[in-house]
């Protein structure tokens, strides 16, 4: 079980919805307040992702079999590990010198939600995900038709972002 002093905030939706920019729009106003955050993201195209690393030492280690690799360099270190869930990454995040963690995906992973979308098709599709808290729209056309159990805002109000951060410290309020 995860200790409930690291708080966990998902960011969901589709692709090219706004979820990488949302999260940099988080991660600046913690690096304001200090707050150390881990951010991890779910490759949910199919596949394996792209290595970061191409053709490094750790990759011929992980090509060989290796379950887990990593490399240190002047105090930074980088690491891959095989066949990890988000329960068990999530895990390891309780001994690392964290805040809080940022995930981008897992829609069905039972953290609190926000969720970005491009249009309402996309925002009534996602509304029936568990934990949602508010819901970030990319689109300056946007037009939304109904009401929904969460709020919605524009990716252009500062509002959006400050809700969000909110969010992450525990709160949601402005």
């Amino acid at each position: 079980m995860l200790d409930d002093t690291l708080s966990i905030l998902q960011v969901v939706g589709y692709q090219n919805s706004g979820k990488t920019s949302l999260i940099e729009k988080i991660c600046q106003l913690a690096v304001l307040d200090g707050l150390k955050l881990g951010c991890f993201k779910h490759h949910g195209h199919g596949g394996k992702p792209d290595r970061l690393l191409k053709e490094k030492d750790t990759d011929r280690y992980v090509g060989a079999g290796a379950f887990a690799a990593g490399v240190e360099g002047e105090g930074e270190f980088h690491f891959s590990m095989q066949h990890i869930t988000l329960k068990q990454l999530l895990s390891m995040c309780q001994h690392l010198p964290l805040d809080a963690v940022l995930i981008e995906g897992y829609k069905q992973a039972p953290y609190r939600k926000i969720i970005c979308v491009k249009n309402e098709e996309e925002l009534i599709d996602l509304s029936t995900l568990s934990n949602i808290e508010a819901a970030i729209y990319f689109s300056q056309e946007f037009q939304l038709a109904k009401n929904y159990s969460f709020p919605v805002f524009s990716a252009f109000e500062k509002d959006a972002n400050t809700f969000c951060y909110n969010l992450l410290k525990g709160g949601g309020s402005f």
